[in-house]
């Protein structure tokens, strides 16, 4: 009896072991699996864009995963800014503890691969070629990895110039913030609560050289922006005049202020010019649906001729200066109200 007492503790004895041992291996097994991750491989990391054109990316995964897998697209070098492309990712914001600004891209849940295109912010600015080096790496989920030589793209971003014309209006106040977000320019009202730049109502004409007809008009969009196509504009002189057109219907501010308006005219990526108009429109006053003779500002006068352009100073015809003429009434064509 005792033997068999024995034999049975000591097969008892090995069944635990061997449970135990499984367990172990079971355990192990386990572990193994959750450090292999996938890992992303991107199809082109070097390539050459110009500004207003855009690339393609294609991210593929080794492995499809039941989650999303997200990455950091984040720019680290190059002579290129933040503010020279744009991604078709989801910009990151400071408060999503994702470290730099910079954007998120995707290869989606059981997918086999994801795409993200990178576009050249066409700019009005006369610039030789830039370079972007943007780094790719997991974000803080960590799902998966990318693949040794996917991790760097490099982008060349080549000048673009063109033969037309173009003016802007900007009096929104935007700005980039420490962050490297653009923030909404506002004022504040009474109670101190913002109110956008963009709510009040400012215009931009083109003339013809007697102010007999608007040939061209932005009355909607913040700011207001006017090109001028090369081959369809006849040769001839324009005069460029931005407005105010009501602030009735806004907010009153808790302050009166002056305006800080930017009119800027180029020919894209060939010349530029820069005009600051701080002082012409107050709140106040209203604009030109108020009889403010300062509504209308006529600040250059554009000669062209071809695929030339002459521009001049209105009140002085200094070629690319700034004047103002203070009493300056318009047969304005426009009928937007």
């Amino acid at each position: 009896m005792k033997k068999h007492f024995i034999n049975k503790a000591l097969f008892a004895s090995i069944m635990v072991s061997l449970f135990f041992s499984s367990c172990n291996e079971i355990e192990n097994d386990t572990t193994d699996l959750r450090v292999v991750k996938p890992v992303v491989t991107a199809n082109q990391t070097n390539f050459t864009i110009e500004e207003g054109e855009s690339a393609t990316v294609t991210l593929t995964t080794d492995t499809p995963y039941s989650q999303d897998l997200t990455f950091k697209l984040e720019l680290v070098g190059g002579t290129g800014s933040f503010n020279d492309y744009l991604c078709s990712g989801t910009e990151t914001a400071d408060s999503d503890g994702f470290g730099p600004i910079g954007y998120i891209v995707t290869v989606p849940a059981y997918a086999t691969s994801g795409t993200f295109d990178v576009t050249a912010v066409f700019d009005l600015l006369p610039e030789g070629s830039e370079t972007l080096q943007l780094r790719l790496y997991s974000d803080s989920y960590a799902r998966g990895l990318v693949a040794e030589g996917s991790d760097m793209i490099n982008i060349t971003i080549n000048n673009k110039q063109s033969t037309d014309f173009v003016a802007v209006v900007d009096w929104t106040q935007n700005y980039i913030d420490s962050f490297g977000t653009l923030q909404e320019g506002v004022y504040l009202d009474a109670d101190g609560d913002p109110h956008s730049f963009c709510d009040l109502d400012f215009d931009l004409e083109i003339y013809d050289e007697f102010f007999s007809s608007v040939v061209a008009d932005s009355y909607s969009s913040c700011p207001e922006m006017i090109t001028l196509d090369a081959s369809t504009t006849p040769d001839g002189t324009y005069q460029i005049v931005p407005s105010l057109w009501t602030t009735t219907g806004n907010i009153l501010p808790a302050s009166d202020f002056f305006f800080k308006v930017k009119v800027t005219m180029s020919k894209p990526g060939v010349w530029v010019k820069e005009i600051n108009v701080d002082d012409n429109w107050k709140f106040s006053e209203g604009g030109a649906q108020q009889s403010n003779p300062n509504a209308y500002y006529p600040v250059a006068t554009l000669v062209k001729t071809g695929t030339t352009y002459v521009l001049k100073d209105f009140a002085t015809g200094d070629v690319l200066a700034s004047g103002k003429l203070a009493d300056f009434k318009l047969k304005s064509k426009k009928n937007k109200k």
